[in-house]
């Protein structure tokens, strides 16, 4: 999914609202089906402190933005330094982004940005007023509503823009997730991969240097974790505080957009 502009919030709804209800045993993902005209009293799931807008999907009981975070500053309004130069990036103890390896990808807006783990661990906050980076288990969660490991990427993929450079056949994206290869960026060297893997950290660490992450590759409908070093660049997904409001008209779906 392409979002829409960062250049401000939206002025008016989205034609998208999702349909899934959140229930106990709920056995399948989320579905999103074409919804009312705009005007229609519709809202976009969050709005970041650079203005970008995003949409939304439930799966299980939880609530996910369906586009990477692309925000360059902290919910404090504290600038995110931008660190291209490989030499200064895998000495940073503090957070950072970079833009992804875009290749032949849609614009970057749509990919997101890469951003460090002291980044994800900021107390300033990275995601939205209402919204948090999901812990491993959370992670986890979603992955057991949309059927495990082995398959859960398959229904997470955006299908529509050619992003994958190596489609596999089955693939659905019916979770609404709408996941694009924004590839990544190892402790050393740039941001590279882009089209072929998708890569996202969670909030968990796993030792002093290393943090928990998931990762769509280009070749299966699997989904792995792993641990990575906390100087490595990944996309981000938020996902709503339990506490937060109750969320109506989520726009979200398997629905490329020019920004």
């Amino acid at each position: 999914m392409t979002p829409r502009s960062s250049r401000g919030p939206a002025t008016t709804s989205l034609g998208l609202v999702l349909t899934a209800a959140i229930a106990a045993g709920f056995a399948g993902p989320a579905t999103v089906r074409s919804g009312p005209p705009a005007g229609d009293g519709t809202e976009p799931a969050a709005v970041d402190v650079d203005g970008n807008v995003y949409g939304g999907v439930v799966i299980g009981d939880q609530v996910w933005l369906v586009q990477n975070l692309r925000v360059t500053r902290y919910r404090d309004g504290t600038p995110i330094p931008l660190v291209r130069d490989e030499a200064t990036w895998c000495a940073l103890t503090t957070g950072a982004y970079c833009p992804p390896d875009a290749g032949r990808q849609p614009p970057r807006a749509a990919l997101g940005l890469l951003y460090n783990f002291h980044a994800v661990a900021s107390a300033r906050g990275l995601c939205p007023a209402g919204w948090h980076v999901p812990a491993a288990a959370e992670w986890r969660a979603a992955i057991e509503v949309l059927g495990g490991n082995d398959v859960a990427g398959g229904r997470m993929k955006e299908t529509r823009s050619g992003s994958w450079r190596t489609p596999v056949p089955g693939t659905t994206n019916e979770s609404g997730f709408s996941a694009l290869p924004a590839g990544g960026r190892g402790r050393y060297g740039a941001a590279a991969d882009g089209g072929l893997y998708a890569t996202w950290w969670s909030s968990s660490a796993h030792d002093a240097a290393s943090a928990w992450h998931w990762g769509l590759y280009p070749d299966s409908h699997g989904i792995r974790s792993n641990p990575g070093h906390m100087a490595s660049g990944f996309s981000v997904r938020c996902v709503r505080d339990s506490s937060g409001p109750p969320t109506r008209g989520l726009p979200g779906g398997d629905q490329p957009r020019t920004p």
